[in-house]
């Protein structure tokens, strides 16, 4: 799984107190290829092999990642989830094949936003001898319009959604409360996850520290005005 972290960091530039690096970081490069940004746009190409690599965007969270690295077995793994974006499409109408399933079934999101919370989620494992327990993560158009209907105005228009991308996940209260919600505050943006500020009390929108976002992704399509 070495690779495929480096891989992930090439889509997410953290924003992190910092973390005593340990006394030996991985030296290796990511591999290059297309950015973030080219993944998402519709001129986005595969490369020979049939697969867009996400580029570099600098290594210095390595040393803060590396600091939180836990030994995983292959069966922790995201199983055929290789962290690389090769598929896009609308908003709740992701294809199958640009999805990877999560460690609780049946939620999924997109390859490099699942690689990034499986690492995160090994490291909350390690914390507190548990999973992190997920509610939802994609939803698809349907879902979105059903939630919309049941909220009242509250969630996202359906279409509109960052679920309907494959870069959100909603937390059971157990995970995002007490002392864990605390570390996840501090560790997740490490690991390029976060609850983003219009969710927090007091914000721009409806107070929700369940919701957590892939950050940068998010990011790239809120510039591109996708969202």
């Amino acid at each position: 799984m070495a690779l495929v972290g480096a891989m992930v960091l090439s889509t997410v530039a953290f924003a992190a107190r910092p973390f005593e690096p340990p006394a030996e970081l991985p030296t290796s490069a990511p591999p290059q290829g297309l950015t973030a940004y080219e993944v998402l746009s519709s001129d986005a190409r595969p490369t020979e092999g049939g697969e867009a690599v996400l580029a570099d965007h600098g290594t210095a969270p390595l040393a803060d990642r590396a600091a939180f690295s836990v030994s995983r077995s292959a069966d922790r793994a995201p199983l055929g989830c290789s962290g690389i974006v090769t598929e896009t499409g609308p908003n709740g109408r992701l294809p199958d094949s640009a999805l990877c399933d999560l460690w609780q079934a049946p939620f999924r999101d997109r390859p490099d936003a699942v690689v990034a919370l499986f690492e995160l989620n090994d490291a909350f494992r390690a914390a507190f001898g548990s999973d992190m327990c997920l509610s939802s993560a994609y939803r698809d158009f349907e879902e979105q319009l059903a939630l919309d209907a049941r909220k009242g105005g509250l969630a996202a228009p359906a279409g509109a959604s960052n679920h309907g991308w494959g870069l959100a996940i909603d937390l059971c209260e157990s995970a995002y409360t007490g002392e864990r919600g605390r570390w996840l505050h501090d560790v997740g943006p490490i690991f390029g996850w976060e609850n983003p500020d219009w969710a927090h009390a007091g914000g721009a929108g409806p107070f929700e520290p369940w919701h957590w976002e892939f950050a940068d992704a998010v990011a790239a399509l809120e510039t591109r005005g996708a969202s």
